[in-house]
């Protein structure tokens, strides 16, 4: 059992790279909060259910981290009284992101810039995805 302890420890002091982020959006943006929850935008699966297993993790991980009850009114709540900049600080910072790469292709209401990232995580990049260029080009 130590032996597990010693590799929790390891992996839990691991720095990490987030290597296909996108874009962080305002506050008053359109996008659904809810829809951080899934990866596809726009997509509804059957772990977006407010009734899965995997949502009820999620929820649960990130209220710990805000410190709100267990609702998903309750963490937009303490979002929006943290303000968007601490918010996403304390949440790159639990998940030890120290490296940003940001596929800023895809439209989302109210997106905010890579330059605004660099706020909150030490280092930050972008990813250029073709399918967007050549989407635009034709």
């Amino acid at each position: 059992m130590e032996n597990f302890e010693e590799l929790n420890r390891a992996v839990e002091s691991v720095k990490r790279v987030d290597a296909h982020a996108h874009n962080i959006v305002a506050l008053d943006s359109t996008l659904p909060f809810i829809s951080c929850f899934s990866e596809f935008i726009g997509a509804k699966t059957a772990s977006d259910s407010p009734d899965s297993v995997n949502f009820q993790v999620n929820l649960n991980e990130i209220c710990e981290m805000y410190g709100s009850s267990l609702s998903l009114d309750a963490v937009e709540e303490s979002r929006r009284c943290l303000g968007l900049e601490a918010s996403a600080a304390v949440s790159f910072k639990a998940a030890r992101i120290v490296i940003l790469l940001i596929d800023d292709g895809i439209k989302l209401d109210k997106k905010l810039d890579i330059k605004w990232h660099e706020k909150v995580v030490p280092t930050v990049g972008r990813i250029l995805q073709v399918e967007h260029v050549a989407h635009n080009i034709l």
